[in-house]
């Protein structure tokens, strides 16, 4: 079986990606900001609506939908990259950090968060409560 090549933009940052073989290799990057493209945010299965975010009933679950993994029905899905925040969404933040006495979060132009893994978070919040502020 020969391999191919397909052009596609990073489902991170939205970057266009030219002349990637297929099949991926697990250890495949975006060019531009380094993320995992074997990815389940790369593959055309994925659907956040489901409970388990993926169409695909033979597949494992995978926990980390942003991190590599080795599964065996990944297809790529060459247009994955959606635009993360809209004013709407930065208003909804901006009522709930203030609701719980927060500071809202400052989204700059060019810079949005990327969603953190259940692991990220964690160490986030061990951070924040001993004050580790590296």
């Amino acid at each position: 079986m020969g391999s191919r090549s397909i052009d596609m933009q990073c489902w991170k940052c939205g970057a266009e990606l030219k002349h990637l073989l297929l099949p991926f290799s697990r250890y495949e990057e975006c060019s531009t900001c380094k993320a995992d493209l074997h990815a389940c945010l790369a593959c055309r299965h994925y659907d956040p609506a489901l409970s388990d975010a993926c169409r695909e009933d033979r597949a494992d679950f995978i926990l980390d939908k942003d991190k590599a993994n080795f599964c065996d029905y990944f297809k790529v899905n060459s247009k994955a990259y959606r635009k993360k925040d809209s004013d709407e969404a930065q208003a909804a933040r901006a009522r709930l950090a203030e609701l719980f006495g927060e500071q809202p979060p400052s989204v700059e132009a060019g810079d949005i968060p990327t969603p953190l893994s259940e692991s990220e978070k964690a160490l986030a919040e061990l951070k924040r409560l001993f004050g580790d502020d590296d």
